[in-house]
């Protein structure tokens, strides 16, 4: 992954006693470049550690060691996992959080590149920090500050969570296919996906015992019991080749 280093005045050395223990996912409400401009300003006082462009570009503008400030102020928190000090007072999130920004605004429809390439800088995260790939590490961030609808209204943070644990679909919003015609027999009653994984919506929905004609096959799908081969037919459907002989 190439990642371009536009680091930020804006941020705090170090994390105190606190280490990464969770992610938030936020949008720009404006695009990539503007982004950079406002982070690498003083006068703005805020930060996240990266950025994520409709088309891949990732750029980073803290360093995960250091405290970016993208997640400071806290109203009616709905995170099961905010930390409090001994007599109730909040700790900010800052210090145990890294932040991702994203272009667009609340209402823009994530790209499929930009959904796989955040997807790709979490996986490295998660293993770096050895932080969780579920729903509680990877939170929105309305559910620190719930007067921003922050990340949107159209991101799908579980469809990101499932991309980031097992879906693989390429950082630049392909899939990689091979093409080979073919045809199997379902073995149970399987259902039809838009996409090579349990994270794409289900198209139709085929019993056991009927024969399946495919176009080709990919090996980067979603891996369901260490199996990551999905078939693909001519209408577009994808089908897991675990239910299929």
């Amino acid at each position: 992954m190439n990642i371009t280093s536009l680091l930020s005045p804006n941020f705090t050395q170090g994390r105190r006693t606190y280490r990464p223990e969770a992610i938030v996912i936020h949008i720009m409400d404006g695009t990539l470049k503007g982004t950079d401009s406002w982070f690498l300003s003083p006068l703005s006082q805020v930060s996240a550690h990266y950025g994520v462009g409709k088309s891949g570009e990732v750029h980073q503008y803290v360093e995960e060691i250091d405290t970016a400030w993208h997640a400071g102020r806290i109203h009616d928190p709905t995170w099961p996992l905010i930390k409090k000090t001994s007599d109730g007072q909040y700790i900010n999130p800052n210090y145990y959080t890294i932040g991702i920004e994203h272009e667009g605004n609340e209402m823009s429809e994530w790209t499929d590149t930009m959904y796989a390439t955040s997807a790709e800088l979490i996986r490295k995260m998660c293993q770096r920090w050895s932080i969780p790939a579920d729903r509680l590490h990877i939170i929105g961030h309305h559910e620190i500050y719930s007067l921003k609808n922050c990340p949107g209204f159209k991101v799908d943070l579980d469809k990101l969570i499932a991309l980031v644990n097992g879906s693989t679909q390429a950082v630049n919003g392909q899939i990689s296919k091979t093409e080979k015609f073919g045809k199997v027999t379902t073995l149970t009653r399987l259902n039809l996906r838009a996409g090579p994984g349990k994270v794409y919506k289900i198209t139709n929905m085929v019993n056991a015992g009927i024969q399946l004609a495919y176009d080709g096959f990919t090996m980067q799908g979603e891996t369901v019991n260490g199996n990551g081969k999905w078939y693909y037919t001519e209408e577009g459907n994808w089908f897991w080749s675990g239910g299929v002989k």
